[in-house]
This record gives structure tokens, sequence and C-alpha cells, in this order.
């Protein structure tokens, strides 16, 4: 069983509260305002040190995938916000901060640390290049689907109509088994587990939001 190097009970340590702590003061009403200012500064924050490491590494081909991986994502999302053709119709609200033709550049970065630290997970486990793009992409959607009430209920984004659609599923299931696969394929690798606790830690904090806010 692999234990915890020293860099990753660090991350666990700065993490794990810091994250408990946003769940209890977003469900205070007095912070809950606060809560929502300071939203784009955590991702953020959780975004830097997830590829802080990477970069002092100098691990340019995984930093090459991220780049290309946080540009296809965004531009996907900035097609799909005017056209409503990849994920559904929806629109996104100021929570998330500055925003690219009404895209928050945070939606790209994000995603980004997401599909990395899950392909991650299951490239531990799994042999098979198309078995690990499947199961990251399974596994993205189910992070997708767990985030998705609160999301709204914070006004990260907003749904025409109400309705989450299937076609956002899909669309994450097919952006998700793409890079999934690519990174699979160069056999990139992260200098530490960083990335996957930070997946773990946020799909934590979203999954009690879920269950205790809404």
């Amino acid at each position: 069983m692999q234990t915890f190097s020293k860099t990753e009970r660090l991350t666990l340590f700065l993490l794990v509260p810091f994250y408990l702590i946003g769940v209890v003061l977003h469900l205070v009403n007095a912070t809950f305002p606060l809560m929502l200012v300071l939203t784009p500064f955590s991702i953020l924050g959780t975004s830097i040190l997830g590829f802080w490491f990477e970069a002092k590494a100098k691990n340019v081909p995984l930093l090459v995938w991220a780049l290309g991986t946080f540009l296809v994502t965004l531009t996907l999302e900035i097609v799909g916000v005017a056209t409503s053709l990849i994920f559904g119709a929806y629109t996104y609200g100021p929570t998330l901060g500055l925003s690219v033709l009404g895209v928050p550049l945070l939606i790209g970065i994000n995603w980004t640390i997401i599909i990395l630290g899950l392909v991650e997970i299951v490239g531990d486990h799994v042999q098979s290049k198309p078995l690990v793009a499947l199961v990251t992409a399974t596994l993205t959607v189910v992070f997708d689907y767990v985030m998705e009430p609160v999301a709204i209920a914070f006004d990260y984004w907003t749904w025409t109509g109400g309705d989450i659609p299937l076609q956002n599923y899909i669309a994450w299931f097919c952006i998700a088994f793409l890079f999934a696969y690519l990174y699979q394929h160069y056999r990139l690798k992260t200098t530490n587990r960083v990335p996957t606790l930070i997946v773990i830690v946020q799909f934590v904090f979203f999954l009690l939001l879920r269950l205790f806010a809404l």
C-alpha cells in the first residue's frame, strides 16, 4: 500500500480543513455571500497548487498536455455557451470570476485538474489505455453529476429551462475520454499525487454541500 509523501501529507493538511471550513461557512447565512466572493480565489489557489510541482519539476510533456486540455475545454465551453450545441443551453453567473466570451477562465483550469487527478487514480489500477480513458470519463461524469446542483444553487451557471440535459454528461464523457486517452498514450505521469488529492477533496466538498446545503 502506498504511503503519502511529505508533500502529499502537507497538501492534505492544508486542503482538508480549508474545504471543510468552506462547507460549514457555506451553510451559515451570514458567511454565505463571502464564500461566493472567495470562490474564484479558492479554485485558483487550488489549481496553482495542483500544477506547481509539475512546473517546478519541469514536467514539460504533462504541462503541454494540461495547456492543450485547458485551451480545448475552454474553447468548447465558449462555443457551447454561444450555440448550445455541445453541452446544452446554459449561461455562467458571476460567481466564478473573470470570463472570456461568457466563460470563466477557471472552468478550463478546473476541468483540467479534475481529468488529471482522475486519470492518475485510474491509471494506478488499470493497465489498458482505452479502459483507463473509459473509467476516467465515467468518473468525470460522476463528479459533474454530484457538482451540478451545487453549482446551479450557487450561481456558477444556470441551465435554460432549469433541467440539466443528458447532452451535458455525454459531452463531458467524450471530452474526458479523449484527454485521458492522450494522457495514457503519451505515458504521462505527475511528480506526486497532489492533483489526485485535490480532486478527492473537491468531490467530498461538493458531495457534502449537496447533502446539507440543498
